[in-house]
């Protein structure tokens, strides 16, 4: 009796919204989204033919940025979205708040990567990243110098593009506290920072040309947190894209076999696992109408996280919501707000690393116990100790 075929892979179109590529400080597209959807490419051609006769759409393709300009594009996206309900997984990131991450993994990473673990654990990682955004990027306001030189030394990993960063006038003390920790951190251990990046200058190096681009990244928890997860086999066809062919050859460890592992951010274990049936493709949307679906997908999500809380957006708002990966990149200030104990315990070990910094001292030794010590001094009094010390308080009006 012969054995029944193989269930062939599931195709997974992934398409993006917002590219700028390293190009981080763009004002007109602050969002990046990425989508991918889970449609055969006779799924996807009926859904184009229909939602063009639908709504008599004269271009040859479905394009969010010229369907944009339309009085009915919400209308015709959220037509499209909900077709895909339960198909499709997108992905989302501030850009100037991926600055503020980025600074983090290349500026403080380098140097504490020996025990890396303690801070991820801590969120120190995300404290640091939305206080930078918080700070460097206020509405209305032009960016600042320095996010610019972030920009640029993150692009090129040579110190000399960012002398604010490395090299500012000693005893220059900025006006924000936690700036002006970052940047003693920065400066005081300038030279292993640039060692460690040392290896990322090459003006051939592909990692480095396309560090700061969000689309390999997100990219990849899709896979390996997403659809890898729903199907045994995957075949990943992804919209012409010069980042993803550079750094394709990431993903080959995943072809024909399994990849599945355990890992841990230092808080909480997450499993990845995914099987590719081949390499990434690549290909145009004019010839394959599941990547017509994600650029549509990708577009609403942009633009949706664009207009929160207004009326118009309103339903595709909660689609949104519901399709959302756990690994989108939106600024969130209760990782800020020192009024809670795990900001302020993040503000004084950010305080107590830049102090080691000025003086030149290990920066990892007894970090553990000052973690430990702080949370004890940040915790709350027992609610019982609260009752007798408010007691003994009125006692002595």
């Amino acid at each position: 009796m012969a054995e029944p075929a193989p269930v062939p892979p599931a195709l997974i179109s992934c398409d993006e919204a917002g590219f700028t590529g390293p190009k981080l400080l763009d004002d007109n597209q602050p969002i990046f989204a990425y989508a991918a959807i889970d449609l055969s490419a006779d799924e996807a051609d009926a859904l184009v033919k229909e939602i063009k006769a639908k709504y008599r759409v004269q271009a040859p393709e479905l394009k969010s940025k010229s369907l944009r300009k339309r009085d009915n594009w919400l209308t015709i996206a959220l037509d499209v979205v909900q077709r895909v309900t339960g198909r499709a997984i997108v992905i989302a990131a501030d850009k100037r708040l991926n600055l503020g991450g980025k600074a983090f993994e290349y500026l403080f990473e380098p140097v504490l990567e020996a025990k890396n673990g303690l801070f991820y654990h801590y969120d120190l990682h995300r404290f640091v990243m939305n206080a930078m955004h918080r700070i460097l990027f206020i509405a209305g306001e032009p960016v600042p110098k320095l996010a610019h030189e972030l920009q640029a030394f993150m692009k090129s990993f040579n110190p000399a593009d960012a002398p604010t960063l490395f090299a500012a006038a000693a005893g220059e003390k900025e006006t924000n506290e936690i700036l002006d920790y970052v940047l003693r951190f920065a400066r005081g251990y300038a030279q292993i920072i640039a060692k460690q990046s040392e290896h990322l200058r090459a003006d051939d190096n592909q990692t480095a040309k396309w560090t700061l681009d969000l689309t390999t990244t997100c990219l990849f928890s899709l896979i390996l947190h997403g659809w890898g997860h729903r199907h045994d086999r995957l075949d990943i066809l992804c919209d012409d894209s010069k980042p993803l062919q550079a750094m394709a050859h990431i993903f080959d460890g995943m072809v024909g076999k399994t990849l599945s592992a355990d890992l841990s951010n230092g808080r909480q274990g997450a499993k990845i696992q995914a099987h590719l049936a081949n390499p990434l493709r690549f290909g145009s949307s004019a010839d394959n109408p599941t990547l017509q679906v994600a650029d549509v997908v990708a577009g609403a999500t942009a633009d949706v996280l664009q207009h929160v809380g207004e009326k118009p957006y309103r339903d595709l708002y909660f689609w949104v919501g519901e399709h959302m990966h756990q690994h989108f990149m939106l600024p969130a200030d209760e990782l800020i707000d020192t009024r809670l104990p795990g900001p302020r315990v993040n503000l004084a070990a950010l305080k107590e690393l830049a102090r080691r910094a000025d003086s030149g001292e290990n920066p990892l030794d007894g970090m553990k116990d000052f973690y430990a010590a702080e949370f004890r001094r940040a915790a709350p009094p027992p609610s019982g100790l609260q009752a007798l010390l408010a007691t003994l308080a009125k006692r002595r009006r």
